[in-house]
């Protein structure tokens, strides 16, 4: 799918009955998915099976909420899911790519959009400056996601030009990845070619 978003937020929203039933930093994550499926609604490569998906790896989810430890994150995203308040599954077609997908169930709406509820200081925190940010992966992000890899001349590479493709900030790592190992390929086949004639 090649997509993830990281906000930048300010003040955090969430609802006091998602607080009261699952816990504060569980309504946290569930406003976070639903800011993301926001984002994501028009476009057409993040609807599978009839939904909208959106992605961010535990990591990701804690550069957005630092205060939230990456174990306790796991730890409510499981609970989320147990609970069936949201939906996981791997949506990439790449099947080395392990990065978990979310979407909400029925029990709280597929979508709630953000806009159409009205934000008061009785039932809500304000949300703002919400931002889209690329974050650098680290090396052993990378290899994790992408085993085959050679993550260190990938990272190499693209922290020297700045994590740009051409003039533009790069928007996906994942992307990117995907792309280097396919040039890789290309660039073997004609070596094993060439190994089996001479066999």
């Amino acid at each position: 799918m090649g997509f993830f978003y990281a906000m930048k937020i300010e003040a955090i929203a969430f609802k006091t009955e998602h607080a009261e039933k699952y816990g504060i930093e569980s309504a946290i994550l569930i406003q976070g998915i639903q800011i993301g499926l926001q984002l994501n609604k028009s476009k057409p490569t993040h609807i599978k099976h009839g939904k909208v998906w959106m992605y961010n790896s535990v990591r990701e989810w804690h550069e957005i909420y630092t205060f939230m430890s990456e174990s306790t994150i796991k730890r409510c995203l499981r609970k989320l899911h147990q609970e069936k308040v949201i939906e996981v599954m791997q949506l990439d077609s790449n099947p080395m790519n392990k990065t978990n997908c979310y979407t909400m169930t029925n029990a709280l709406g597929q979508i709630d959009p953000i806009d159409s509820v009205k934000l008061t200081s009785s039932k809500q925190y304000k949300t703002n400056n919400i931002k889209q940010t690329f974050i650098v992966p680290t090396i052993e992000e990378l290899k994790i996601e992408f085993p085959a890899l050679d993550a260190n001349r990938f990272h190499d590479f693209y922290t020297s030009k700045g994590w740009k493709v051409g003039s533009q900030q790069m928007k996906d790592w994942r992307a990117a990845a995907r792309n280097w190992l396919s040039r890789d390929k290309v660039t073997e086949a004609p070596k094993l070619k060439r190994a089996t004639l001479d066999d």
